[in-house]
């Protein structure tokens, strides 16, 4: 089962979606994933939109603001790992190279969390949990299953992250030599270089999200009926089918149907 107690110091922990229109992505998410939506007040901000299956956490999604709006920022799904000592992570962080782009601070009760970015450009968020500990339910349909680093030096980013988060990285010797991540034997993630898979530069660097679904085929029918874009075929690999999807106001995420999710 895929239900979720606590996280281990490095474990990716939660997702979340800043998206312009969160009552469209409400509608679109629930559509393609059966979530439904309860949404937590913020002083000062718009609400922050926990999303469930059942009665248990496995995302949320809230409003981009408006002067990021006026930039042309574009929405995009979040990934944060959960650590013990966030003052300390911030300092090995940066100590190896990264950059704080938003320094530690206090999430009103639920924790504490910092935005960085690692040496390869790619951003991602600390989270050292108080009330929210993080997604209640990972690996089952519907739910996150996976976080990718999708980068330009792959080999640069598995040293760094092998560093400050004691990642325990294997490389498969076959094209394009992916990365896999572990913490203390478990899977954590994976990493690969888009340079050596001949993807086109125009693709930034990014910690993708993939989210396991029952049938991809049914799937990628929902994200069209719903005014989403489904980017590529479906690719078979060893642990799944995925593809890669836009919802309506353009976040990128993928969607994979996986073999055996308690692997």
């Amino acid at each position: 089962m895929g239900i979720r107690e606590s996280y281990e110091n490095g474990v990716f922990s939660w997702v979340d979606l800043v998206t312009p229109d969160p009552d469209a992505a409400k509608q679109f998410y629930s559509n393609l994933f059966g979530w439904e939506f309860e949404d937590r007040p913020v002083p000062g901000s718009t609400p922050y939109c926990m999303a469930l299956k059942g009665d248990r956490t496995v995302a949320a999604l809230f409003g981009m603001p408006d002067d990021k709006k006026e930039q042309n920022i574009p929405p995009r799904w979040q990934s944060y790992i959960n650590v013990r000592d966030l003052e300390a992570t911030v300092q090995s962080w940066q100590t190896h190279g990264g950059t704080v782009l938003f320094p530690p601070c206090d999430v009103m009760e639920a924790g504490r969390m910092a935005v960085m970015q690692d040496p390869t450009g790619a951003v991602v968020s600390l989270w050292q949990a108080k009330e929210h500990m993080g997604a209640e339910l990972v690996n089952e349909v519907n739910t996150l299953c996976w976080n990718e680093l999708q980068t330009r030096d792959a080999e640069k980013a598995a040293n760094f992250y092998h560093a400050v988060l004691d990642w325990e990285t294997e490389v498969d010797e076959k094209p394009p030599y992916y990365i896999t991540c572990k913490v203390k034997g478990h899977m954590n993630g994976g990493m690969f270089d888009m340079d050596k898979a001949g993807l086109p530069p125009e693709i930034p660097v990014n910690w993708a999200v993939y989210f396991n679904v029952e049938d991809i085929d049914v799937a990628i029918e929902k994200v069209k009926s719903t005014g989403g874009a489904v980017m590529m075929d479906p690719i078979d690999i060893e642990p799944g089918r995925f593809t890669t999807i836009t919802d309506p106001q353009g976040a990128v995420f993928t969607i994979m149907q996986v073999n055996d999710p308690e692997d």
